[in-house]
């Protein structure tokens, strides 16, 4: 049975493609569509085209404007009731002479179309599982993507650089990827860049923005000890955290609290970081009170940016649409929406120093100086129980978990990972201590039909072994169960977790391999959308990029 809705699909998609027409047989099947040509001038311009038919009697424009014309760009796929002896006939093969060669199909429209969608479903799945490859075996193109003393070195090769004005060697602190290949990070100068990491080049700076060591323009209001449990013994300066919206949105906190906006406004050749405002809800109206530090922060998909807080308080805020979505830099802060998400009010609420966001479960996860995990549902069309309220509400935590509770060490980073598994899609969450641990657990399945607000469950905990050397500073992960784990000892590592199953301890982590050759002040490493590189700080002034589809082109090439 003919699939005509895939053949007016496939008919539609390549007219957009080809653009030249031609006019079925009377005798065959085709599409009957109202001409949108109707004009005298477009008359003409067709009238001799090989591939253009006018009716005889169109001798004027308004004879040929009230018939449908019948068109069919791709003649060879159109289906003939006796299609077995049309393929053979005189009038085939001459229509098959018009087409070109690379497009002419050989089957009937259905199986054509088949045949591409699975040819490209195979190509698809056979890429993904070699770029799953290359990063469970380290394979993979590491580089300096940019500097962010770009200006410096030039100014000292023109002897600037003891002019008391000129801008100072700086060093990257904190880096997210935006659409890829923009990036921006932040700096021990309290600058914020944004970068092309393919041209290698920086496009725009907002310098001197936020609280340094190097600067008395801003009050440090982060606290001796909150400052402990994010830097360790290796405080670099600086950005406390950056995140990167699209091509040109950037948000940043810095050590004298609150968080900072910019755009990236392009004209042609030219780009210019420009500020945008703060964010005033974290601004205390009280004369002289410090803003609320902000000490780690990401967007969604939808422009939306969570806020993991010193108070212990998970933040959102939205912006306008046009804001988001548009080019132009009109955001005025008074149209931000912030809204303060319950805490859990069984115990006081501790600082949060890592957030993550799956879209996938619409959920939020942050991790506290007391070793918690706490994980909120952001579903805006459903009510669940929210632990902190004790009700069902949209928004809320819905489960909290403490791996660290033998020493009491404080849980510093926290990333989602999944995986697919024979019961399923499979969701779990990692955290990354001060002691140097990882820890991952599955998050419940039917937490939703259960009012109890449990999450995880204890028997399906697992431990990374070995430990890093030093606290875990930051987390990340790729499908089928890669997490991506670095510490204070300098070592990027890769491990396989084997979430969703039944008997955990059948499998645990297992390590893969380790990235050396950063520094101990290697502060953030992140994914970009696609799943291909992976980019971090932690080599002075340079952000560096781990391509993993490099190594799969280089093979093709050989």
């Amino acid at each position: 049975m003919v699939n005509y809705r895939l053949v007016h699909i496939f008919l539609s998609l390549c007219v957009a493609a080809n653009g030249y027409i031609a006019l079925l047989p009377s005798h065959h099947v085709s599409l009957t569509l109202p001409s949108s040509r109707r004009s005298t001038q477009l008359h003409s311009l067709y009238e001799n085209h090989p591939h253009w038919h006018w009716p005889d009697d169109s001798s004027s424009s308004d004879n040929y404007s009230k018939e449908p014309i019948f068109y069919n760009d791709f003649d060879l796929i159109a289906i003939e009731q006796e299609s077995d002896q049309f393929w053979e006939s005189p009038s085939a093969k001459q229509l098959a002479s018009s087409i070109p060669a690379n497009l002419r199909p050989t089957k009937t429209p259905d199986t054509t179309i088949s045949d591409f969608l699975n040819t490209r479903i195979s190509q698809v799945t056979k890429d993904s599982r070699q770029l799953l490859k290359n990063w469970r075996n380290g394979h993979t193109k590491s580089y300096g993507a940019f500097t962010i003393n770009e200006q410096y070195l030039l100014n000292k090769e023109e002897n600037k650089e003891d002019d008391p004005d000129s801008i100072p060697f700086d060093w990257v602190r904190r880096v997210d990827i935006g659409q890829y290949p923009r990036v921006a990070c932040g700096s021990a100068h309290g600058s914020i860049f944004v970068a092309d990491t393919t041209s290698k080049q920086v496009m725009g700076a907002a310098r001197a923005v936020h609280y340094s060591e190097h600067s008395d323009e801003y009050t440090n209001a982060l606290d001796e000890q909150l400052r402990q449990y994010i830097y360790g013994e290796y405080d670099g300066g600086g950005v406390l955290d950056v995140a990167m919206f699209g091509k040109n949105i950037v948000a940043s906190a810095g050590r004298e609290g609150g968080v900072k906006l910019f755009k990236l406004l392009e004209d042609g050749n030219q780009a210019e970081l420009v500020p945008q405002g703060d964010v005033q809800a974290l601004i205390p109206l009280i004369t002289g009170a410090l803003p609320i530090v902000v000490t780690c922060m990401k967007f969604d998909s939808y422009g939306r940016l969570y806020l993991g807080c010193c108070d212990g308080f998970l933040r959102i805020v939205t912006f306008p649409q046009d804001f988001v979505f548009g080019d132009g830099a009109d955001l005025d802060s008074q149209d931000l929406h912030v809204t303060v998400v319950p805490h859990w009010s069984e115990q006081a609420p501790s600082p949060i120093l890592s957030i993550d966001v799956s879209e996938e479960l619409e959920m939020v996860v942050t991790s506290h100086v007391n070793g918690n995990v706490c994980l909120y549902s952001m579903k805006e069309h459903e009510d669940v129980y929210n632990m902190a309220s004790g009700r069902r509400e949209h928004v809320g935590v819905i489960g909290v978990w403490n791996p660290f509770t033998a020493d009491e060490s404080y849980a510093r980073s926290v990333t989602f990972t999944s995986k697919e598994s024979l019961h399923g899609h499979k969701h779990a969450v990692v955290v990354g201590g001060g002691n140097g641990e990882v820890w991952v657990n599955d998050i419940y399945p039917e937490y939703e039909e259960s009012n109890t607000g449990e999450v995880f469950v204890d028997e399906y905990v697992q431990k990374f072994e070995p430990n890093h050397v030093g606290p875990v500073i930051s987390l990340c992960s790729r499908p089928e169960g890669l997490i991506v784990s670095v510490g204070h000892d300098g070592m990027l590592r890769m491990t396989q977790t084997w979430i969703g199953l039944k008997n955990p301890k059948k499998a645990t982590p297992w390590p893969l391999y380790g990235l050396g050759g950063y520094k101990k002040w290697i502060g953030s490493i992140c994914v970009d959308d696609e799943g291909k590189r992976l980019v971090s700080d932690g080599m002075d002034d340079a952000v560096i990029v781990h391509d993993f589809s490099a190594y799969e082109k280089k093979e093709e090439k050989q």
